[in-house]
């Protein structure tokens, strides 16, 4: 590359700039680098090293020799001591071709420039020291060789030795082979490769502790030169691990001593487990009965095998975790009725790993009961496995009993649910709750009552309740059942087929109300055609501009009626997103608004339609940037989350009231003054369209954020 195309790339850069070929001979320099050559020179060529000094090297060369020789290819930025001025520079030096190099002068540094980067970094040495003095783990420095060079208190409290101790006579304290694994670890850091791992150390009271240790490598200029060793005592925790084992050695001398049998088996109906009392019922004693089925051992004295050689009966399915049910065995001719208990229990998250069978001998309850307990059963199943929450509580609005489905619909548990049915109120409805509770106990039932309610989160949700007396065998009313529905999902299908019935509308309007318009407007068009030489020239083209604008707004009414022919293709939203940006910046700078990007990593492309996914991102950015008349922060975020790609902007601006934000979306609502409320009602159809859904949340005086949705 000659001077001539250096010229044409680098003249009008406005700071010293210089190419140099790698003997140090400036090969060019723009305007900006003439205005700092030596003056009274009239040499047409110069070395670097006679315009600016190194303060680190003794000469440019060598130093152009060590870039040369490190083959770096990124810009280095280093301190140079102008020549003529003695004034110091901070020049970025980068590889311009194969045999040449870019030298840029980034500004000029004062003189107490060094002073004041001595005392930043004396005060970080000084955080970094109080940071490490202070941590409640144990810190051990390992240098290059794998030599201790310095630990923090918190170490020397562990493990009971002094710093001196440690650091030069560690070996001497430290067992042969606590030192091996510590070593071990410790080289394959300082290759690069950070380790956690669980270890024991004998503290200086002979006390053993348990620790977990991670090593963490140090780098600097592409070299490691030490380890970070992060020790912290999880002696707590392996002593509970250790209780925990004792517990479960005595829960398995209680199941062995209780008076019912007690089997576990896998899902293949294989034993896991068997307690005393049932080996000797199925006369199993002495045999090895672990990963046998019932079918593979079964007792020709017991008829066990229809019992319990099903791991996993029907019944169990859905969302019943265990049955409870009675079963006649036949002993030696003899019937005995046992009550059985059969619950699954997880192996793993979500899973039902396991069945427990627990049976009692219950030959002496009488046949009568039977009827009680099949009704009971059908009750408890209904309660249990109604899709609407059932929930029974007492006239003073106690909770007694609640089922799954409506723990799940408020977001508790069966042993965190709140005692009292006014908690899960919204805040001032207390006169509602007292109304129902006074119309209930009079014995009138309310059927599917609409109201809002509060979920544990804190947030309202929308549900339908129908409200029934319970009563005694004298028609007393005892207590109140409730049926809870939530119907949000239901709100929200009517809200979306009026909002589609709206567009419906507007489309038709905006087909119709087009068709009128441009009839005429092509002819006054025509006309002021025809005038052109008779009015002004100015005035004939400001008529002309403001005719095409009209037309251009027509065009965009019709895109909500007429149905426009789409290509969808695999996009990644992140590129759109900064291309939309690149355009939208002007306006935000105009508007003193500076654009934050928060981009998580997008994995999966997104299928849409580029042209409008591009005008719904440029609607929202000039919302966000107009909210802001003062001038902000506009953030742009977008996430994965599982099968959706999210894409939020958040502004800073004046909010909108609650209010206001349900009606956003409709046609002709807008915040903004002489708005119509379009601009969101296409992006609304646009965004419904590729499958996605917009969601809008706001505070006063903090800003608005809108999210797209979409699925991946």
């Amino acid at each position: 590359m000659g001077a001539v195309v250096y010229e044409k790339y680098y003249e009008r850069i406005p700071l010293p700039l210089f190419v140099v070929d790698l003997e140090g001979t400036v090969i060019y320099c723009n305007e900006e680098g003439k205005k700092i050559l030596p003056e009274d020179d009239d040499r047409e060529c110069y070395d670097i090293d006679c315009i600016w000094k190194s303060n680190d090297h003794p000469s440019l060369p060598h130093y152009i020799k060590e870039l040369r020789s490190s083959s770096l290819t990124n810009s280095i930025e280093v301190v140079f001591t102008s020549v003529s001025s003695k004034e110091t520079h901070l020049i970025e030096i980068s590889s311009l071709e194969k045999d040449r190099l870019l030298f840029v002068c980034v500004k000029s540094i004062s003189s107490n420039h060094e002073d004041n980067m001595r005392q930043e970094l004396s005060e970080l040495h000084l955080k970094h020291d109080f940071l490490i003095a202070e941590n409640p783990d144990g810190i051990i420095f390992v240098d290059p060789e794998g030599n201790i060079t310095d630990i923090n208190r918190s170490l020397q409290s562990m493990i009971g030795y002094e710093k001196s101790e440690i650091i030069h006579t560690y070996e001497q304290n430290i067992s042969f082979k606590e030192l091996k694994k510590m070593k071990y670890y410790t080289d394959r850091a300082l290759k690069g490769k950070a380790q956690v791992y669980e270890t024991k150390l004998t503290h200086k009271n002979g006390d053993h502790i348990y620790i977990e240790v991670k090593t963490i490598p140090i780098k600097l200029n592409h070299s490691y030169i030490g380890v970070y060793t992060i020790l912290k005592d999880i002696s707590a925790y392996k002593w509970a691990q250790h209780e925990a084992f004792k517990q479960e050695e005595l829960l398995r001398s209680l199941i062995n001593s209780m008076p019912e049998f007690v089997v576990f088996q896998n899902q293949d109906g294989q034993i896991l487990e068997m307690n005393h009392y049932a080996k000797k019922l199925f006369n199993l004693e002495g045999r090895d009965v672990v990963g046998k089925t019932f079918a593979e051992i079964g007792s020709p004295e017991w008829d066990a095998i229809p019992l319990l050689k099903e791991g996993f009966p029907q019944k169990l399915g859905g969302e019943t975790s265990n049955i409870h049910f009675e079963h006649q065995l036949f002993h030696n001719g003899e019937e005995r009725t046992f009550d059985i208990v059969k619950a699954t229990g997880p192996l793993g998250e979500e899973k039902r790993g396991y069945l427990i069978s627990i049976g009692r001998d219950s030959t002496h309850r009488k046949r009568v009961e039977e009827d009680l307990l099949e009704t009971k059963e059908l009750l408890e199943s209904i309660f249990s496995n109604s899709a609407d929450g059932i929930s029974v509580i007492n006239l003073n609005g106690e909770v007694l009993k609640t089922n799954l489905a409506f723990q799940r619909l408020y977001g508790y548990s069966e042993e965190n649910m709140p005692q009292n049915m006014i908690d899960l109120y919204p805040d001032g409805h207390y006169e509602e709750a007292t109304y129902i509770c006074q119309t209930v106990t009079d014995g009138n039932e309310i059927v599917d009552y609409e109201a809002l309610r509060k979920h544990k989160d804190g947030r309202l949700i929308e549900v339908s309740v129908t409200y029934s007396p319970l009563r005694d065998k004298d028609g007393v009313v005892l207590a109140i059942s409730a049926i809870t529905r939530n119907i949000g999902d239901r709100k929200r299908t009517e809200e979306l087929l009026l909002r589609s019935e709206k567009l419906s509308v507007i489309g038709q309007l905006a087909a119709a109300v087009a068709h009128e318009v441009r009839n005429p407007l092509t002819a006054v068009k025509g006309f002021i055609q025809l005038y052109k030489g008779k009015i002004d020239g100015k005035i004939h083209e400001l008529m002309m501009s403001e005719m095409n604008r009209i037309e251009n707004i027509i065009s965009e009414f019709l895109s909500l009626a007429k149905p426009q022919a789409v290509t969808y293709q695999q996009a990644n939203l992140t590129t759109l997103i900064c291309d939309t940006l690149s355009i939208m910046e002007s306006q935000a700078r105009m508007s003193n608004v500076c654009i934050e990007r928060d981009f998580g990593e997008q994995i999966h492309g997104v299928q849409c339609e580029v042209n409008q996914m591009k005008q719904v991102l440029i609607n929202l950015i000039k919302n966000g940037i107009e909210s802001m008349p003062d001038g902000g922060i506009l953030t742009i975020q977008t996430r994965e989350e599982g099968e959706t790609f999210r894409i939020a902007i958040s502004d800073q601006g004046v909010g909108i009231s609650k209010e206001r934000l349900k009606h956003l979306g409709d046609p002709f609502f807008s915040n903004k003054e002489g708005g119509t409320g379009l601009g969101l009602v296409v992006c609304y159809k646009i965004i419904h369209e590729h499958g996605g859904r917009i969601e809008f949340e706001s505070e006063l005086g903090v800003g608005t954020t809108v999210s797209v949705l979409l699925p991946l």
